[in-house]
C-alpha cells in the first residue's frame, strides 16, 4: 500500500522531507540475525536483549520488565562479555495474549552518570521487581531495582510505563540497613503484595567459598504502607546454596521463596541434598517472613536444554488463572554472531504445581506457551507489536524501520470477522514502493490479501511486509 497519511502531509508541506528514524548498528544486526522459527514463541521478543524478567499484571494486560542487556551490547558490540556496568535502564514489554508483544520502550532508572535516570544516586539498574498497589484510592506502580550489587532503590509512577520518580532520593536498602552490612551482593529484589494489602521485599545473594552451603545472605522485610520504606529489621533466610535471584509467590495459603543456586563444586558438600548448580531452588512457609523450609528445586539451568550456560533468573506468576515462569537464556548471542557472551533474552513457559503443593521440575522450551485468545482488530496498533519479525529494526521511538526489502512483522492468531475492508498505516514511506499484507505465511507459503480487501474471515497469522527504508509508526485494520 501507499502510506497515505504521510504522503498527504508531504504534498501539503513539500518543503519538509520526511526521513526514517536512524537505527544503530546493533539494532540493525538484531533485525537481520535474531529471529524465531515458525512455531516458536520463545524468546518473547528477539529484536532486543533483556534479562532478569519481572512481571506485572494490571487489568487485562501483562507487562515484562527486564535488565536492558541491549544497552550493554551497544557499548561492547558483542566483542566483550556482558559486564552489566553500562546498564542504567530497563526494558518494558506488554501483551494481552502471551504471544504477541508490544515493545513499550525503556525506563531510564539510574542517573548518576548521565543524569537521565530518575535515581540520581544510582550507577546501574539491574534485576527489577515490580508491583502495584491502590494507595488512598489511586493505583500506584513501583519498581525496585539493584544498583549493581551494593543497594536497592525504588521508583514510583502512576502507570505501568511511567513516568517514574525517585520518591526517597536514595537507596531503600543499603549496607547501613540492619542485618545487611555483610551481605556479599545486596541486590536482586523480589516483591509481593499479599491478599491483605501488606507488602514484602526479598533480596540478597553471593557467598564466601567456605560458606557456600549456607551463605545466610538472603533477607526479607515488610514494606511500609507507602511501599517506599521498610518496616522492622530484615530477617535472614537460610537458603541452601544461595547464589542470587530472589522470588516470592503465594500459592493457596503457602508462601514460596525461590532463588538461583550457586556454582560451587558440590563434591565436598556435607549437605545430603546437594542441590545442583544454577537451578531454581524453592522453600516454603506459612508466614511471608518465614522461617522458610527447603523443599528442592523446580527449574534446571537453561544450559541443560539449550547448551548456553549462564546465571538463572526467574519470576513465577499467574495470568488468567494459569501459572507460568519467566526466565532468561543465552540462546541468541551465537545466532547473532556475538564474539563474547552473557547477552540474554526472556523466555516464558508453563509452570506446574502438584496437587500437594510441591513443585515438579519445569520444562524450558523454545515453543513457549499457547496464545491466550485471538488478537482483535479495529484499534490502532503500535508498530512495535508482533510475535516475530525479520529485517525489521525497532527504533528508540518504538517505530519499525525495514533494513532490507521484504522485511516483515508477524502477528499470530489474528481474528478477522469478515467485515474488515481496509488496512491503513501511519508511516514514513518509500517512493514507488508499498506495504503488503499476507496471511498464514510469506511468499508461496501464504496468501497476499492486499490493503483493500473483503471476505477474509477466521483466525490467521498476519504478515505486514515492508519495503526497505519504510518506517512504520502504527497501523489499523477495520
Amino acid at each position: 500500500m501507499s502510506c497515505s497519511k504521510n504522503e498527504e502531509k508531504k504534498v501539503e508541506t513539500p518543503e519538509v522531507k520526511l526521513t526514517a528514524t536512524p537505527v544503530t548498528e546493533m539494532q540493525k544486526l538484531m533485525a537481520e540475525k535474531a529471529f524465531k522459527m515458525l512455531g516458536e514463541n520463545n524468546p518473547i521478543m528477539a529484536h532486543k536483549y533483556g534479562a532478569d524478567p519481572a512481571i506485572l499484571v494490571y487489568n487485562d494486560t501483562l507487562y515484562v520488565y527486564s535488565t536492558n542487556d541491549m544497552q550493554q551490547l551497544e557499548f561492547t558490540k558483542g566483542k566483550l562479555d556482558n559486564g552489566y556496568n553500562k546498564i542504567t535502564s530497563l526494558n518494558v514489554f506488554s501483551t494481552k495474549d502471551l504471544v504477541n508483544w508490544t515493545d513499550c520502550g525503556e525506563i531510564k532508572v539510574a542517573g548518576k552518570t548521565d543524569f537521565a535516570g530518575a535515581a540520581l544516586w544510582a550507577s546501574n539498574s539491574w534485576a527489577p521487581a515490580v508491583c502495584w498497589k491502590n494507595i488512598n484510592g489511586k493505583d500506584k506502580f513501583f519498581i525496585y531495582f539493584a544498583d549493581s550489587g551494593n543497594g536497592i532503590g525504588v521508583l514510583e509512577g502512576d502507570s505501568p510505563v511511567g513516568p517514574f520518580v525517585d520518591p526517597i532520593k536514595g537507596p531503600l536498602i543499603s549496607r547501613s540497613t540492619p542485618t545487611c552490612a555483610k551481605i556479599n551482593w545486596l541486590f536482586d529484589p523480589a516483591v509481593m503484595v499479599d491478599d491483605d494489602g501488606r507488602a514484602y521485599i526479598y533480596f540478597g545473594g553471593g557467598h564466601d567459598p567456605d560458606k557456600y552451603e549456607h551463605p545466610m545472605n538472603a533477607r526479607c522485610a515488610a514494606l511500609s504502607e507507602d511501599m517506599v520504606h521498610i518496616e522492622g529489621e530484615p530477617k535472614v533466610i537460610d537458603a541452601p546454596f544461595l547464589f542470587e535471584d530472589s522470588g516470592i509467590n503465594k500459592i493457596g495459603d503457602t508462601y514460596y521463596y525461590t532463588y538461583c543456586t550457586n556454582w560451587q563444586d558440590r563434591k565436598d558438600s556435607k549437605d545430603p541434598d546437594k542441590m545442583p548448580i544454577a537451578v531454581i531452588g524453592y522453600m516454603t512457609s506459612k508466614n511471608p517472613l518465614g522461617p522458610f523450609e527447603y523443599k528442592g528445586y523446580t527449574l534446571e539451568n537453561p544450559g541443560t536444554v539449550f547448551g548456553a550456560w549462564g546465571n538463572n533468573h526467574h519470576w513465577i506468576f499467574n495470568f488468567r488463572g494459569n501459572w507460568y515462569i519467566a526466565y532468561h537464556t543465552q540462546t541468541l548471542e551465537k545466532t547473532v554472531g556475538c564474539e563474547k557472551g552473557g547477552y540474554r533474552n526472556v523466555f516464558i513457559d508453563n509452570f506446574a504445581v502438584n496437587a500437594d503443593g510441591s513443585l515438579p521440575i519445569q520444562k524450558s522450551t523454545k515453543k513457549g506457551v499457547d496464545q491466550l485468545g485471538n488478537f482483535a482488530l479495529g484499534n490502532v496498533v503500535p508498530a512495535a507489536t508482533f510475535a516475530s519479525s525479520r529485517n525489521a529494526a525497532v527504533t528508540s521511538k518504538q517505530t519499525v524501520v525495514a533494513v532490507k526489502d521484504g522485511a516483515y512483522l508477524c502477528l499470530k492468531g489474528v481474528e478477522f470477522k469478515g467485515t474488515e475492508t481496509e488496512f491503513t498505516a501511519e508511516c514514513i514511506p518509500v517512493e514507488g514502493k508499498s506495504i503488503r499484507l499476507n496471511i498464514d505465511g510469506i511468499g508461496s507459503a501464504g496468501t497476499e490479501i492486499g490493503t483493500k480487501f473483503s471476505g477474509v474471515s477466521g483466525v490467521h497469522d498476519l504478515y505486514i511486509i515492508l519495503p526497505e527504508g519504510c518506517e512504520l509508526i502504527s497501523w489499523n485494520i477495520k
